[in-house]
């Protein structure tokens, strides 16, 4: 969410990953009340303590260049196969 607000992104991506308005309301409330983002000119900014957060995250990973604003879609990563193993997916898990 933090990184949505920080880019000026869209709150369409956590719709598609299964979020429902309500659910990103209640998340941006909280995040409000815990400081990481405010109010300005009534656009939502990344705080001071947000991006305190933001950066020492990254720094944790040790994320680098467009790593830093490309976020990993895990939800489609499988195990790893075989040399020769044949990979089908059942079409229900797919999630494009």
């Amino acid at each position: 969410m933090l990184l949505i607000i920080q880019n000026n992104g869209s709150i369409t991506e956590l719709i598609k990953d299964g979020y429902t308005y309500g659910q990103v309301a209640n998340m941006t409330t909280d995040l409000v009340k815990m400081g990481f983002i405010e109010e300005k000119e009534d656009a939502l900014k990344v705080s001071e303590k947000g991006q305190e957060w933001l950066e020492s995250n990254f720094k944790e990973n040790k994320l680098v260049g467009s790593e830093k604003w490309i976020v990993p879609e895990n939800k489609s990563r499988i195990e790893k196969l075989k040399e020769n193993e044949v990979y089908l997916p059942d079409r229900n898990e797919l999630h494009f």
